[in-house]
């Protein structure tokens, strides 16, 4: 027998506009507030995972810059996770092969060589403020943005 807290309580769902899964009204609701701040969208895995589908159900071919500068991002935070790893050139070659641009890669190159994970790190600090400066500048961003206000006014009153 049901709970008397789930009686009579029913779940409204939205279909998600990239056709991944459904999403609770509560869900979109989060998410939009987080879209306020790109910094608080990619802190949010969730949310970092809805905007990755969007720009792949809007692309026709290679990667946009915005996609990119977001696989670097969640790599950087994978490297800042491993904390019994050396931070090498590898590494960076990872980065470089996501498209790190070109003075990120010979600062973090610097970095590696000192072997300084303090220092790395603040490095890898470095190129996610880069990505997140860049993504919330794209129109991808943007647009998705856009996106989840449209789908805020499917909601059912």
């Amino acid at each position: 027998m049901a709970s008397p807290s789930y009686k009579n309580k029913a779940i409204k769902f939205i279909k998600c506009f990239c056709g991944c899964s459904d999403m609770t009204v509560e869900e979109v609701q989060r998410i939009f507030t987080l879209t306020n701040s790109v910094h608080q969208t990619l802190l949010d895995p969730e949310a970092t995972k809805l905007f990755r589908r969007f720009m792949e159900t809007r692309r026709s071919g290679d990667k946009d810059a915005a996609e990119q500068y977001l696989d670097i991002y969640e790599k950087c935070s994978e490297f800042l996770q491993e904390t019994q790893h050396t931070f090498a050139q590898d590494e960076v070659d990872e980065l470089v092969d996501l498209g790190l641009p070109y003075d990120l890669e010979q600062d973090l190159t610097r970095r590696a060589l000192s072997g300084q994970r303090t220092d790395i790190n603040l490095g890898l600090y470095r190129v996610q403020g880069k990505c997140r400066n860049e993504i919330e500048a794209s129109s991808e961003f943007r647009d998705f943005r856009d996106a989840i206000v449209d789908k805020m006014r499917r909601v059912p009153k």
